[in-house]
């Protein structure tokens, strides 16, 4: 009788925990926040002369820029193709010329060959020193020619092969029989 009471009990709150509505009563269903709804906010900036007006009641705050009119100027240039299609130099014809304009060529960095340039060299030119230690392998200088494969594993199966490994002894139990 006792056991039957305990596993009506148990069956009772196994049948429970699967309600949502008890879930959320007892704070056990997940609140992830929509990662949609982030927005940055502009930095606090007090004025220089310390005269602040109240904000109107209801009224959007005028020192932040509007979410989705900024995602349409991201998305949507609202400059003329056929303006920036005339206004390039280049040996390119007009259609060529309408494309680069409806990628988007006119707001392009013009220093960015220049930036992953000496990006590529400060890693170049970083010391690997860490990574061989962290991966064990020796520091090898980098002479700028390919690595003669056939040749390597010639070098590395004549090495071993002239020096046979020896068995060491561990001076364990194991090393009498």
């Amino acid at each position: 009788m006792r056991r039957n009471g305990i596993a009506i009990i148990a069956l009772s709150g196994l049948a429970l925990a699967g309600c949502s509505s008890l879930r959320d009563m007892a704070g056990l269903q997940k609140k992830s926040p929509d990662e949609f709804a982030v927005t940055t906010k502009a930095p606090l900036v007090i004025p220089p002369d310390f005269n602040l007006r109240p904000p109107l009641p209801g009224a959007p705050p005028t020192n932040q820029l509007d979410p989705t009119a900024t995602a349409e100027q991201a998305l949507f240039n609202n400059s003329d193709p056929q303006t920036v299609a005339n206004g390039m130099r280049g040996n390119y014809s007009m259609s060529e010329k309408l494309l680069l304009a409806h990628a988007g060529v006119q707001n392009a960095d013009p220093a960015v060959r220049s930036k992953l340039t000496a990006d590529s060299r400060s890693v170049q030119n970083a010391n690997r020193s860490f990574t061989d230690k962290i991966l064990g392998t020796p520091a090898t200088p980098d002479t700028g020619k390919p690595v003669n494969a056939d040749g390597e594993i010639g070098k590395r199966t004549a090495a071993k092969k002239a020096a046979p490994a020896k068995k060491e002894e561990s001076g364990g139990w194991f090393d009498w029989f």
